[in-house]
């Protein structure tokens, strides 16, 4: 898989992801060859392109996507989407962002500020039932329940016997962590979030793991923002809807 990581050295974010993909903790890996590789697809739950968008099998790669999809690539690749998938293709704008220089105490701060009776836990195999029924995407990425116990990381925050906010690891590797963050409705923009995903940014530099944060939306971008994380870069992302024909 090292021959592969120069291919996605473009690639503007979900480096976790990517990390966890060539590092085979998730996904599936394709590559146009196995010694001398000039392109790679990352079969995801979305994709990630990475290499050179003129290869002579990159159209191929490009036709053959399940639908609906999100595409993750570098500029390079627009012009061979366009050219497959025309009018069909969307863009969206993600924000990609930079591991913080983070104080403990200041992150710790975050629980601190927690309404009495409520703390961030680490979730184990007794809740991980409860962290998958807060929201799938916390889980989904592991084999089973088991297996995220096993290599994944959560934290949440229960009340009444009910996990209402929890920071999980999408992606893991070796090398970093990209987090997921989900809060019941009900409990939003009362610091839970804030609060669990410090605990796994703490986590993070216990384990000598890079936190990688890719946001989708304004609140996301806000949230990283308060967190400490640092160097908001936007990127287009591509999207292809259920009903979409290539040309």
């Amino acid at each position: 898989m090292n021959r592969l990581q120069p291919l996605f050295a473009n690639l503007p974010g979900l480096h976790g992801c990517l990390h966890a993909a060539l590092g085979g903790a998730m996904g599936s890996v394709l590559a146009d060859s196995a010694e001398q590789p000039t392109m790679a697809l990352i079969n995801l739950d979305f994709y990630l392109l990475g290499g050179d968008a003129a290869a002579a099998d990159a159209e191929q790669a490009v036709r053959g996507f399940e639908l609906p999809a999100s595409i993750i690539a570098g500029s390079s690749w627009e012009p061979l989407l366009r050219h497959i998938w025309g009018d069909a293709l969307l863009t969206r704008t993600r924000v990609a962002f930079s591991p913080g220089d983070w104080d403990r105490q200041w992150l710790r701060a975050f629980a601190d500020a927690l309404p009495d009776g409520m703390t961030v836990r680490r979730i184990t195999s007794k809740d991980v039932r409860g962290f998958e029924g807060l929201a799938e995407s916390l889980v989904y990425n592991f084999n089973s329940l088991d297996d995220f116990v096993e290599r994944g990381v959560g934290f949440g925050i229960e009340q009444k016997g009910r996990l209402i906010s929890g920071c999980s690891s999408f992606a893991i590797s070796s090398h970093s962590l990209e987090f997921e963050i989900q809060t019941h409705p009900d409990y939003q923009r009362r610091g839970f979030a804030c609060a669990t995903a410090a605990a796994m940014i703490e986590h993070c530099l216990d384990e000598d793991l890079e936190p990688c944060w890719d946001a989708h939306n304004s609140m996301s971008v806000a949230l990283a923002t308060k967190l400490g994380f640092v160097d908001p870069t936007p990127y287009t992302a591509y999207e292809l809807p259920p009903n979409a024909q290539p040309l």
